[in-house]
């Protein structure tokens, strides 16, 4: 979430404290038995706090404020599931008249209509829309027409108006002449024919028939471009703040999701410790997390300069994430609720049909995604390199001090020029043999070790420029070199000894000795503490005996860091290990190939047979080795969450829809722009993490669900692939279609084991569970 300033902050909390005064389900379940669903008094109470005045420039009478406000509060309401039109009519048509109000040509007439919509005497709604789907101004037909000293509407009626049986008039747009023009028509006997009908929520939208209606001359508040202009910016806004609206939906879903199962027990247990509970609630808190960050992308690209193409792509991917979002939420938090879930006196059922009505309003996710794709074919699939500013002055020492984005020019251009054309985007992973050359250029440039201090041979990144570094190497298929031993060596940077340091770094630098990890066993795979593998003390050795498993590199490895069992201690079973430093050519270790999905012998299981380790190849303390293995893992989770990957599959996807036609298919375009919003919302959601490094903050647990939502995107975009590829869909080599090669099953299978690797995906949701949303165990109470 974006840090507030004081003026925002006081806002939020003034929503708050107006939703303790107004609890909003009480006022919702009374509303909706009344012919017009609208609380006066209570949309008066908003217009005093000045919401409706946030739009307004303190020239015209309001606040001053801008969009990241009104979004904060269009969010708070959500929140608060409140029914008022806060969006359609503090939003839509303030920001409508607001423009106008600022032209000297129509601000006499706009301007009295602007200050009692403002001050809430007035409820004001836009009328715009004319048929479902029709979702843009040029699909207008209503007319126009000279009439006497007047005019008269016809040609059409308006649909989808926003609580239309409650207004005291409407902004009606049309065209005068093929000009766009806005009328201002007042309900009652001359007004236009309302036909109301009821939403889920239990409000209303109307449909306007004005069969001919005649009006006065100057019920024309404003004619010409500036019209069709300033509705079209209102529309958008009002995109924006409806999506932010649809977040707090989701989240107060979520929350009271959350509050529910920790109390309501069964088996003698909150239900809320039921893992298979706990994950799904974790999917909830993930799509929250993804709504809002893809939410407040577009609130940036709306304020910052940005062009057009942009902010509409950002408002279409936000609004498609945030509606499918609330969506999924309201569901899940019912089925969890169980019967009462389903029981109207539960307030949870009011989330799911708020998520309904908002979510079809102004387009619904699957219009969204549509005009998102088509807006992306515009601008092409792939935005272009960047320029920017003139590079300072480096040297290859310290090229690290640049700023990011020329940190990063500077590294592509040299990857680019020296990075062998035949190794780009290999289909395994990468022994040293494989990859020697590569190697040895970036320890002779002083590259190889990014997160290394100079001091000792490496490159002194920081954590951010680090990712920039994984980012380049990737997008420009640059094979993963053996890199162990680089982990190994920060680690003996933190915990080892001066010998150890002296005597292994160097090696890891000029290629000397390869390692490998040794952490999961064959009962202890995702579970480390409950690894078996022994190491008893004799005199100034500890001699190991066991097995580790799914060993990655391991049968090109020259040494083991592994985790290994010294003690039995009571209490929690990460006491007692100890790291230890292993050479694999010591007598008594077998190590033998295990072939994976590719065929290919990635990995090993190693066998210790007595094997005699010198009590100086301990890391750190014996018996603390747990907490030596752990003292950087959550730094280094957020190299698991890099949208690299996924967008690397993406590109295999673009190739083989566009020598496929199969963007010609409707069905697979939905799909393909589901899968194109999940890797940005992806790359939104890695940048705030991104963000905290870069001010030097330390990641939290919540880094855990890149992972997930990474390679799980990644794994989605490979089933694509498959199905994309029809008949070829079995085959391992490249499927080739009109001349095109993808490699569909080299993605596939390597995505079938990406959620695994580096603590399985369950795991990751059980750390949510636990550090984020406070679940608990699976004790019974007492």
């Amino acid at each position: 979430m974006t840090l507030l300033d004081d003026t925002q902050t006081m806002l939020r909390d003034s929503v708050q404290h107006f939703h303790t005064r107004h609890p909003a389900p009480a006022r919702v379940r009374r509303l909706r038995d009344r012919p017009v669903p609208f609380d006066r008094a209570v949309w008066l109470a908003i217009a005093e706090a000045g919401w409706l005045g946030v739009l307004v420039p303190e020239a015209l009478g309001g606040l001053g404020l801008g969009a990241a406000e009104t979004a904060l509060i269009a969010s708070e309401l959500g929140r608060g599931l409140a029914p008022e039109p806060y969006v359609a009519s503090g939003v839509l048509v303030v920001q409508a008249l607001v423009h106008l109000a600022a032209d000297a040509d129509h601000a006499a007439k706009v301007r009295p209509l602007l200050d009692t919509v403002t001050a809430g005497t007035t409820l004001a709604a836009l009328a715009w829309q004319e048929e479902a789907g029709a979702l843009d101004l040029a699909t207008t037909r209503l007319q126009a027409l000279r009439h006497g000293d007047g005019w008269q509407l016809q040609g059409a009626v308006k649909r989808f108006v926003p609580l239309a049986s409650a207004a005291d008039g409407f902004l009606v747009y049309a065209l005068a002449d093929t000009t766009p023009a806005l009328f201002w028509v007042a309900t009652g006997t001359d007004g236009p024919r309302v036909r109301s009908t009821r939403t889920v929520d239990g409000l209303d939208f109307g449909e306007l028939a004005f069969d001919g209606l005649t009006l006065p001359a100057d019920a024309m508040l404003a004619r010409g471009p500036a019209v069709r202009h300033a509705v079209a910016q209102a529309i958008e806004l009002a995109r924006l703040a409806s999506a932010f609206e649809l977040v707090g939906v989701a989240e107060h879903a979520l929350q009271t999701t959350v509050a529910y199962t920790t109390q309501r027990v069964q088996f003698g247990k909150p239900i809320a410790s039921f893992q298979v509970l706990q994950h799904r609630m974790v999917d909830m808190w993930m799509h929250c997390q993804l709504a809002r960050a893809s939410a407040e992308n577009a609130l940036l690209d709306w304020t910052a300069p940005a062009d057009e193409a942009t902010r509409l792509q950002s408002l279409r991917a936000a609004r498609a994430r945030t509606g499918s979002t609330a969506l999924m939420v309201g569901k899940a938090a019912i089925h969890l609720h169980g019967g009462m879930g389903i029981a109207d006196e539960t307030d949870i059922g009011l989330c799911l049909k708020r998520a309904l009505a908002l979510s079809a309003w102004l387009g619904n996710p699957l219009w969204q995604r549509g005009q998102f794709l088509d807006a992306l074919h515009q601008t092409g699939r792939v935005r272009q390199a960047e320029g920017g500013e003139a590079i300072a002055p480096h040297d290859d020492a310290t090229v690290g001090e640049l700023p990011d984005a020329q940190f990063r020019r500077v590294l592509a251009e040299w990857i680019a020029a020296h990075y062998p054309t035949e190794k780009r985007f290999m289909k395994k992973r990468a022994f040293y043999n494989d990859i020697s050359d590569w190697y040895q250029a970036l320890s002779k440039k002083g590259w190889l070790a990014p997160s290394w201090p100079k001091s000792h041979g490496g490159m002194g990144l920081s954590p951010a420029k680090q990712v920039i570094y994984a980012e380049e190497m990737a997008r420009h298929g640059c094979a993963r070199i053996p890199d162990h031993g680089l982990a190994l060596g920060k680690l003996l940077l933190m915990h080892g000894t001066p010998e150890q340091l002296n005597h292994h770094l160097p090696r890891v630098l000029n290629g000397e000795i390869m390692w490998c990890q040794g952490y999961s066993e064959p009962d202890a795979g995702s579970d480390l503490a409950n690894l078996r593998t022994r190491a008893e003390r004799e005199g100034d050795e500890l001699i190991v005996n066991g097995q580790k498993i799914w060993t990655t590199l391991g049968s090109g490895a020259d040494w083991m860091f592994a985790l290994v069992r010294t003690s039995k201690i009571e209490g929690a079973k990460q006491r007692g290990i100890t790291f230890l430093l292993i050479d694999l050519k010591t007598p008594g270790v077998k190590v033998r190939p295990i072939v994976n999905l590719k065929g290919e012998g990635e990995f090993s299981e190693v066998f210790f047979d007595n094997v005699r380790v010198p009590v100086a190849n301990v890391v750190g303390r014996i018996d603390d080795g747990w907490n030596v293995a752990n003292s950087f893992l959550r730094e280094e989770r957020i190299f698991f969450g890099t949208p690299r990957q996924c967008e690397s599959a993406l590109t295999q996807l673009d190739r083989l829809a566009d020598a496929s036609g199969a963007m010609a298919q409707a069905d697979f375009r939905d799909r393909y722009a589901q899968l194109v919003l999940d890797v940005r919302d992806l790359k939104a959601a890695f940048e705030r993490f991104m963000g905290l490094l870069r001010s030097g903050e330390e990641l939290g647990p919540d880094v855990s669900y890149l992972k997930v939502w990474g390679t799980e995107t990644y794994q989605r975009i490979a089933d694509e692939l498959v199905q994309l590829a029809g008949d070829h869909g079995g085959q391992m080599d490249d499927v080739v279609v009109n001349g095109i090669a993808t490699d569909v099953m080299g993605q596939y299978l390597d995505s079938r084991m990406s959620p695994i690797f580096g603590g399985s995906n369950e795991i990751q949701r059980n750390i949510l569970a636990k550090q984020i949303l406070g679940l608990p165990s699976g004790n019974p109470r007492p």
